[in-house]
């Protein structure tokens, strides 16, 4: 499965990953902008769960506001990013896809 991590140092990190199963990513300073190294899980949570990481990334970096819209409240990486543990929502590329389309569509009508 396929899907961004927010707030990986202030980026939205696209990532492979499966839930359970801990991983290691590396995206290049010439990637990325600057080095970033993941190294954690992504686990399947409940919604209540991923709003409370989703508010807590949003107090630390008020820029990643706008993904309060997030419908499928489903995935939270654990782990650390640049050797700092951090707890980060997530979004499977299939569901960002959907709300991209969702506000396309709207915005149509």
């Amino acid at each position: 499965m396929k899907g961004f991590i927010y707030n990986a140092e202030g980026l939205s990190v696209p990532v492979e990953f499966v839930p359970g199963v801990p991983f290691h990513f590396e995206c290049s300073e010439e990637e990325c902008g600057k080095k970033v190294v993941i190294e954690g899980t992504v686990f399947e949570v409940e919604e209540e769960e991923f709003t409370r990481v989703l508010e807590s990334t949003i107090e630390n970096n008020p820029d990643f506001e706008k993904l309060r819209e997030v419908a499928s409240r489903k995935y939270v990486f654990r782990g650390k990013i640049n050797g700092r543990y951090v707890e980060l929502p997530v979004e499977s590329f299939e569901d960002f896809a959907k709300r991209f389309l969702n506000e396309v569509l709207i915005l149509k009508g």
